[in-house]
């Protein structure tokens, strides 16, 4: 026996889309997580999960005909996405663990004028890259640099032999 939801959409629609939904977002959240830290540049993986979501379940039921994609089945995607990352970020908020497997955290990828080299490939970014984040910075040499950290969100945090912070 089907249940119909306020005479618009069948319950097992409503389950299909909740399952669905949450199965893409974590596969998605998997791959976001094995891609790295130098793909977000300012972004969570959670703010770039949310926007890719809500892009795709506002977008489709923009484009195609109500037979193809039905309205409220992406309204039922757009909450779950919405509770979800809600919830994650509650959580996220409460536990450490749980903070740096959604967020990431920081690495040391540089050391006393020094790359880290097991760090680099851990993050999947080349010397060459964090030599080009350094010019940005204005630093011409690693050997200027006492610590530099890749961070969470893909930025570059240096601190200088002469304890000078650097992050924009």
């Amino acid at each position: 026996m089907d249940i119909v939801i306020f005479n618009l959409v069948s319950l097992n629609i409503v389950l299909s889309v909740l399952v669905r939904t949450l199965i893409i977002f974590f596969f998605a959240f998997l791959i976001l997580r094995l891609m790295g830290k130098r793909q977000l540049t300012h972004l969570t993986y959670i703010d770039l999960l949310l926007i890719i979501a809500l892009g795709s379940s506002v977008g489709d039921v923009m484009i195609y005909d109500e037979s193809v994609v039905q309205m409220f089945s992406s309204i039922i995607a757009i909450s779950v996405v919405g509770v979800f990352v809600k919830v994650l970020n509650e959580l996220s908020s409460h536990s450490k663990r749980i903070n740096d497997l959604v967020t990431g955290h920081a690495s040391l990828i540089i050391e006393n004028g020094q790359f880290l080299h097991k760090a680099l490939a851990h993050e999947d970014i080349s010397e060459e890259d964090v030599l080009g984040m350094l010019r940005q910075k204005g630093f011409l040499s690693v050997k200027e640099i006492k610590k530099a950290f890749l961070e969470a969100d893909g930025e570059l945090s240096v601190i200088t032999k002469n304890m000078r912070m650097h992050k924009n």
